[in-house]
């Protein structure tokens, strides 16, 4: 697992409000022409929002990887979920292949505020599983709100140390648009010393009334930093189908 690499990226956003064909808010009905899609445009590996795919015997994800054809996809990233009335996030699933044979490694998101550092013990066993479980060749994982570890300006609990000068990508896949303006600064942040941090997650979240505004700075579901400077990316066309906006961008990471 320490060896996978990825060098040319595929990330995919939703509006989760809306159900698919299927009858199911998450990707599984777009899955395999996603998968597809960005397979012909040479990706090696592919980034979903968080709430990928709602958790069902019906559904595995492995099980349509090994009889897909996929010649440049390596690793995939996706998060699966209970879709009920309130969304219930389970597993983030990293779905990689090796010697013709597609693998999965497990993680859990350990905390989402700021406010949950304070916690030291906390603190201590996130270190640890990003020491085990979080850094790969190039890039390292940050899930959701994980993303507060570090402040706007300052790394108060030594994470970025862990970071060698080979890792030059941070993925911070996110639930749903994070609203505190202290979000990007700390996206900025972590992006110094010439690393890539690519957040994505689903569009058609409400505020307390039930209103979906339209964000303007980031109308497609993603925010992407390299060195401390944003970076636009405008979506591909595709012809996916689906029901639900999904946009799909691609980043070369060399």
């Amino acid at each position: 697992m320490s060896k996978l690499n990825i060098n040319k990226i595929g990330i995919v956003s939703r509006d989760y409000r809306n159900r698919e064909k299927n009858g199911h808010r998450d990707f599984s009905y777009a899955f395999k022409s996603i998968l597809t899609t960005l397979d012909e445009q040479a990706c090696d590996s592919v980034l979903f929002s968080l709430y990928t795919i709602d958790k069902r015997t019906s559904f595995s994800a492995k099980n349509i990887l090994e009889n897909l054809s996929l010649k440049n996809i390596k690793t995939i990233f996706l998060e699966e979920f209970e879709d009920s009335k309130e969304r219930i996030h389970l597993d983030y699933v990293i779905y990689y292949k090796e010697k013709g044979q597609w693998s999965e490694q497990r993680l859990t998101q350990k905390f989402a505020r700021g406010l949950d550092l304070t916690k030291k013990q906390l603190v201590k066993d996130f270190i640890k599983e990003v020491k085990d479980k979080r850094i790969f060749r190039n890039f390292a994982i940050l899930l959701c709100g994980e993303s507060n570890i570090v402040k706007s300006n300052e790394d108060p609990h030594n994470f970025l140390p862990l970071l060698d000068k080979d890792i030059n990508v941070i993925l911070n896949p996110i639930h749903d648009k994070m609203t505190r303006y202290e979000m990007k600064l700390k996206r900025k942040y972590l992006s110094k010393q010439k690393r890539w941090v690519i957040s994505i997650w689903n569009k058609g979240r409400s505020d307390r009334n039930g209103m979906v505004k339209m964000d303007h700075k980031n109308p497609h579901g993603w925010d992407i930093y390299y060195d401390g400077i944003a970076r636009e990316l405008k979506p591909i066309n595709h012809s996916v189908d689906n029901q639900v906006d999904i946009e799909i961008g691609i980043i070369n990471l060399q």
